[in-house]
């Protein structure tokens, strides 16, 4: 499975080009880009390693579930460690290095670990390197797993400041569900304050294509329009990430790549939580290989960043959401086979 960018379609600022390197070699993308959309737009397949065997990765979710695309990035001689790629949004000049690899993700000289699998098995390390003291293997063990490596880079203007806020309705998530909810809510007189971890509200709605019979771009434009013409508060690229005593929420606001995120506390006097769901994966022999990937991430990309994440694929489900999807991916000129793990071939 390889990955191409199509000439129309998604969010991005395809006017303004956005150079990176990864892994010592030049790619480009544009503005709205994430690390991990880009990378598929210019048909990278291994983005990273597994932190045991040394096993290749690849993209396998579109945002937050994506647990294999994880950098050390490098900005303005400025680097910060394990940056998880589906969610950093690329900046021009960019110096992307995967984590756990060297000299690159896509030849790694440690992969050859993964030949001694069958000798390797969960804490063998602790029954195999206790003689003749475990702490002399103990360092080199740590180097060759784990994630990448702290920095000892101290920025000084690396500040977070708060803010403090209060409403009748906090909306948390921007999707469809969402944007319905809070628009409800502002026009029958509620203060309302909408988060969504994007920076374009919508969610799951630009996979869907259309929303109450509408193009999804027009439909949640109107919303969002209409939110802000009754005064609703709206913060996007804001994660809220925990729930405390006596009815805080804490959120955190993205300021920007480099930059210190804005602490919010936040006490509503209700809370609609429309987060979404993710999608579950289905499990195999090598599922875990890359060109494996979500089904409703490879839409995701698709639908914001203009991406086909491949031109044959096998679309493996046992329900009927896959239908829908599979019709979308079809129509940009995909080769899609679907697989019912009970039946075979549909």
């Amino acid at each position: 499975m390889s990955g191409r960018r199509l000439e129309t379609g998604g969010l991005i600022d395809r006017g303004a080009t956005r150079r990176f390197l990864f892994d010592g070699r030049w790619y480009s993308g544009f503005a709205g880009d994430t690390v991990a959309s880009a990378l598929l737009a210019s048909g990278v397949r291994v983005v990273g390693r597994s932190f045991k065997y040394h096993r290749p990765r690849g993209v396998w979710g579109g945002w937050v579930d994506d647990p294999n695309a994880i950098m050390d990035v490098t900005l303005s001689h400025r680097r910060f460690p394990n940056c998880p790629a589906a969610t950093t949004y690329l900046e021009d000049r960019m110096e992307l290095r995967a984590v756990n690899a060297w000299p690159s993700a896509r030849f790694d000289v440690k992969g050859g670990l993964d030949v001694f699998r069958r000798w390797l098995g969960a804490g063998f390390y602790y029954k195999t390197f206790m003689w003749p003291d475990w702490h002399v293997f103990e360092p080199m063990i740590r180097r060759m797993a784990g994630l990448g490596a702290v920095s000892t880079q101290v920025f000084d203007d690396y500040l977070s400041d708060q803010r403090h806020a209060s409403c009748d309705l906090l909306v948390v998530g921007g999707g469809p569900a969402g944007l319905a909810a809070a628009r409800a809510a502002v026009e029958a007189g509620q203060d309302v304050l909408l988060v969504d971890d994007h920076d374009h509200a919508g969610g799951c709605a630009y996979r869907m294509g259309t929303v109450e019979r509408r193009a999804a771009s027009l439909w949640v434009a109107d919303q969002m329009a209409a939110l802000a013409a009754a005064g609703a508060r709206v913060l996007l690229r804001t994660t809220a990430f925990g729930v405390y005593d006596h009815g805080l929420l804490a959120l955190a606001e993205d300021r920007g790549f480099g930059r210190a995120p804005r602490l919010w506390r936040v006490r509503p006097a209700r809370t609609i939580l429309a987060t979404g769901a993710l999608d579950r994966p289905v499990t195999f022999a090598g599922n875990d290989r890359p060109g494996v990937m979500s089904l409703d991430a490879g839409l995701e990309y698709l639908a914001r960043y203009g991406v086909l994440v491949g031109g044959r694929l096998c679309v493996l489900s046992n329900n009927s959401h896959a239908d829908p999807a599979i019709a979308t991916l079809e129509e940009v000129g995909a080769q899609v086979i679907r697989v019912d793990p009970a039946k075979g071939p549909v």
